[in-house]
Order: structure tokens, then sequence, then C-alpha cells
């Protein structure tokens, strides 16, 4: 009998919760990392998408989020908005990270599984293009999913949030230092991708074994950035689950909202105005393994375009293996 699960991945971007951490400067009314906690109604706008995105009546089994204060508003948000699907002892996790702002990472999952081994790369050193020693901005999280009995290993999630192209700058007035610190920021992406494929290899057998590197990886698939992840040729033999779903213009970049966009950035012009630019910077990666298990079916959750957040809800659906 086939038992399809689902896999997600979402920015559900700055879901704060309302009290003071003393400890992260984040959540402070004052200061260049403040901000302000998520409305309950923006907020149940995105618990909504992952709520009736899943397998029949379910909610999608495992949910890679992005953008979390802390695991109290993860709990919050989980309890209070999305809904019991998601046990708090057994398929709840986050890790603080390195962002300034205390945006972590985390993954919920259903009750057909169970989170095993937790394990955080966000203390790991390596060295950029520029000879450069880094670390991730926030994290790599490496998260063991297993079934209900806890016996065997279904898959291993790789929750990523790359190095975002924001600067600061504004691009018409310092166009020069904006160039430059877009190439900074390329090349601190590209060192995350690597290192990503580094920990995989370390830790897994790209050839043989079930595992998914997702999140809001902040470039377009086709940039040299993401190349160690998403090149046709890339190492770990990845593939893409956006491939599942159609669309016939292959630009990187649009004015308008395609099936896979995961994304609308409203962009400056220099006469002041803004103009929308629609890309897929978020992205489910699968093993050979785990893509063999692939139903077909996968989708972003695009339309409306105001769901509480600034990205779209991902989704690619698998079959579960025997055992």
């Amino acid at each position: 009998m086939a038992r399809p699960f689902r896999i997600g991945t979402y920015n559900v971007e700055n879901l704060f919760d309302r009290f003071d951490d003393p400890y992260s400067v984040g959540d402070d009314t004052y200061g260049r990392f403040n901000t302000k906690p998520k409305s309950r109604a923006h907020a149940y706008d995105v618990a909504e998408r992952i709520r009736e995105n899943g397998v029949g009546t379910r909610s999608i089994d495992i949910v890679a989020l992005q953008e979390i204060e802390n695991f109290g508003a993860l709990l919050d948000f989980v309890q209070g908005s999305v809904g019991p699907d998601y046990g708090p002892k057994t398929g709840v996790v986050s890790q603080p990270s390195n962002d300034p702002r205390g945006i972590d990472l985390a993954l919920i999952c259903t009750d057909r599984f169970r989170i095993g081994r937790v394990i955080s790369h966000r203390f790991d050193k390596f060295r950029r293009e520029d000879g450069r020693l880094y670390q991730f901005g926030r994290d790599c999280l490496q998260i063991e999913l297993v079934d209900e009995t806890r016996e065997n290993l279904v898959l291993t999630a790789f929750v990523c949030h790359l190095k975002s192209k924001y600067t600061g700058i504004n691009e018409f007035k310092d166009p020069e230092g904006y160039e430059k610190a877009q190439e900074l920021n390329t090349i601190k992406r590209k060192a995350e991708a690597t290192k990503v494929v580094e920990i995989v290899s370390r830790a897994l057998d790209p050839e043989t074994e079930r595992f998914v590197i997702l999140g809001d990886l902040n470039d377009t698939a086709d940039s040299a950035a993401l190349a160690p992840l998403t090149a046709p040729d890339n190492v770990l033999g990845l593939t893409n689950t956006a491939e599942l779903i159609e669309q016939d213009d292959p630009a990187p970049h649009a004015d308008h909202k395609r099936p896979r966009d995961t994304h609308c950035w409203n962009r400056w012009l220099p006469d002041g105005t803004r103009t929308e630019v629609w890309s897929q910077i978020d992205h489910i990666l699968v093993s050979k393994a785990l893509w063999a298990l692939r139903t077909g079916a996968a989708d972003v959750v695009n339309s409306p375009k105001d769901q509480g957040s600034d990205h779209f809800l991902s989704w690619a659906e698998f079959e579960m293996p025997d055992f």
C-alpha cells in the first residue's frame, strides 16, 4: 500500500515572538537589527499553507523553516497557529544560529516521523575563494528523520539559509560600492554552498543514501554561487524537485509570477519607483535514492501573493521507503 509523504521548505519571514530577549538585539525596538513580531493574522496565513498542502487531510509531513526567532517562538507558532500534528517532544526542533538578528533554522514533522540526531554546523570554519576564514551566516542544520518506530532512518535533512543579496547600499547612488558588496555576498554564498557539499559528503554516501538539502538559498539555480549544489554535474548527484513543476519560461528572473517562483522582490528603479522581480530562490534538492521515490507531485504555493511572508511554501512528494 502506497504511503506518500511530502517535504516542504518555507522562509516564514521574521517569525518573532512578542517578548524581549535580553540576550538578543534582533527584537530590540532600536538599532539596525530591530525586527517587529509577526501579527497573529500573518502567522495564521503562514500556518494555513502548511496545514492545507499535505497528503489528504494531513499537514505537510516534513517542513524546513527559516527565520525563526527561537524555539519558544517556533513552539508557539506550531501549537497556536499550525495545529496539533507536530508533537513538541517528537517533531519540533530549532537551534540558535550565527545570524546577528537572531533568526534561526527549524524543522517540524508530523507524527508519521520522529526527529533523530540533530547536528549544528554553525561553528564550522572554512575558507572562501578570497582566502578569508568564514563560517555560516546562519547554520547548516543536519537532522535525521526516522519512522514512528524509531528503528528506521527515512532520510537526513540539511536545512540551510544561505547568505542573502542584501547590501544596504543604494545601487544607483553608489553603483561601484553596490557591485563590490554583491561580489562579496556571492563569495560568501558560494563558500557556504561548497561547505554544505563537504558536510554531506563526509556524513553520507551520496550514491546510496536518502537525503535532502533544502531552504532559502538566496539565489537562483543557474547562479555561480549555487553551482556546487545545483549545477547539472554537481558532485552529490542532487536533483532540484522544481523540475517536477512545468514552467515554459527558463529565465532566472521575471516581472511576473511563474509556477516555480518562491519569492517576489519589489526592486527600486532609478526614478524612485519599484518593480516586481519574481524568482525561485528556495530549493528542495534531493539525493539519487530519494529522487527514486518521487511520486511526481510538487508545487510552489505562490498564490495569492500576500500570505504573511515574502517567500512562498514549496513542497515535493515521495513514497515511504520499504524497510
